[in-house]
């Protein structure tokens, strides 16, 4: 009988764990975060997730990551098949929807780990989905997953600072 309560025990509360790992929610911040890419400033329609202790951090839509990269050492294009991909060293094709968005302040959001191909492979990253209110889904991604899985540099100094010339460093 003890074995049975254990295992039913151990497998209740780890069970109560998994939607925390698969997919999380909650309120995501507009961010009001100075953004300079490569020397020149730049206003990404920006969401952050606080921590417990309120630090924010910061999420993009990949799509306005490509536009602005366009043409730099760090560019990449975005693709998708049911999966979304990307190619480094490729030029982005717009599609008109980039640096804008159907909605403004603070959002719900569902999110959590999201694989995409980069160059092929399969690359684990965390990415937000905000909604608008016709129902239509918006990606997001962490700056700093971005940078390290794409070859840029995301910095701090008094504001985030991109560097498409420069490796990502920690």
């Amino acid at each position: 009988m003890k074995k049975i309560l254990s295992a039913t025990l151990a497998l209740a509360m780890t069970l109560s764990l998994l939607p925390a790992a698969f997919a999380a929610g909650g309120t995501a911040y507009a961010s009001t975060q100075a953004v300079e890419v490569d020397g020149k400033k730049v206003e990404f329609q920006m969401y952050a997730l606080k921590d417990a202790a309120g630090n924010p951090t910061n999420y993009v839509k990949l799509r306005d990551v490509a536009h602005v990269l366009n043409g730099t050492k760090a560019q990449f294009s975005v693709g998708y098949d049911g999966t979304i991909s990307l190619t480094t060293g490729q030029p982005y094709e717009a599609g008109g929807t980039e640096m804008t968005t159907p909605y403004s302040g603070d959002r719900a959001y569902t999110g959590g780990a999201q694989t995409v191909k980069i160059n092929g492979t399969d690359v684990a990253m965390t990415a937000i989905t905000l909604t608008d209110d016709d129902g239509g889904g918006y990606n997001y991604f962490k700056l700093r997953d971005l940078g390290k899985a794409l070859g840029f540099n995301v910095s701090w100094d008094n504001g985030v600072i991109v560097e498409s010339d420069k490796p990502y460093t920690e």
